[in-house]
């Protein structure tokens, strides 16, 4: 007898989705995303914000260290060019210079070395109160005069923050203003 026999194949997977699971995996998709985005926002807002903070205290170690160092005054102010304190600064987003005072006078002038630029945040907003539009070491190390205040009010859902510098050249970090009261930021 003769029988003969079928012979299954196995047969292929099935390679691609059906309109349903795409639209399953598509909600999934934009829920994941609507949870993420605002949550990446913030945290590229606070990135923003702490590297200006760390730019601003890394050049006012820098300006004190190089005081003593020079045995001079070291001026820091806001300046948009590069070149030359601002005339009405106390708004540092745009940048700042380090130089050496050589005749005392706060005010770069041509014989001054350059010692170091500092360049605006984007999307932050930095100012000192409008009584210290420069920041003064002296050669023993002290910012000279009176306390100060950075404040850097960055765009978007972080928090703001604030630099206290104290006479004796001191910084910190706060997140309140440097007398405690809460930060305000226009």
């Amino acid at each position: 007898m003769d029988t003969e026999r079928s012979v299954v194949l196995p047969s292929a997977p099935v390679r691609g989705l059906t309109l349903i699971e795409l639209l399953v995996a598509l909600a999934v998709l934009a829920v994941l995303l609507a949870a993420g985005v605002p949550a990446f926002s913030a945290l590229a807002a606070g990135n923003r914000a702490a590297a200006a903070v760390n730019a601003v205290a890394t050049d006012l170690a820098y300006a004190r260290g190089e005081a003593v160092r020079r045995n001079r005054n070291v001026v820091l102010c806001p300046s948009a060019d590069g070149a030359a304190c601002d005339a009405s600064g106390w708004r540092w987003d745009g940048g700042w210079i380090v130089f050496a005072d050589l005749d005392r006078d706060r005010e770069r002038g041509p014989g001054e070395p350059l010692l170091r630029r500092g360049q605006g945040a984007a999307r932050v907003r930095v100012a000192t109160s409008p009584g210290r539009r420069r920041i003064v070491f002296r050669p023993f190390g002290t910012s000279g005069g009176s306390n100060a205040s950075f404040t850097f009010c960055p765009e978007g859902p972080a928090a703001p923050r604030v630099l206290c510098l104290s006479n004796t050249g001191r910084v910190r970090l706060s997140a309140t203003r440097c007398d405690g009261s809460p930060v305000v930021c226009p």
